[in-house]
């Protein structure tokens, strides 16, 4: 690959998760478009990058199986109970937290 094709390559992997969130101007993403039109080697990337995203918003969507999630918030609690536990001794101390 040239200095310059790599150049161009490395603009477009700066431009390229904008591109596949739909985050691009129309200009920005013909710019786009073309250049994967024209490079295999970016269009695999954009195409793995796509799949990835995707494969992230489907296993969001995934609810947690209950046990895990009781125990999730069962910690939470633990810890706000415990941290309000400490903010409570520094009060009687007269000392704060930032």
């Amino acid at each position: 690959m040239k200095p310059d094709a790599r150049s161009r390559c490395r603009g477009l992997l700066e431009r390229l998760s904008r591109y596949v969130d739909g985050d691009l101007t129309a200009r920005e993403r013909r710019t786009v478009m073309a250049h994967l039109h024209r490079c295999p080697c970016c269009e695999q990337f954009a195409a793995s990058l796509r799949r990835t995203v995707q494969a992230c918003h489907e296993a969001g969507r995934r609810r947690l199986p209950s046990d895990v999630r009781a125990r999730a918030q069962a910690r939470i609690q633990a810890l706000l109970a415990e941290k309000q536990r400490v903010e409570d001794i520094r009060l009687k101390r007269g000392t704060t937290s930032c």
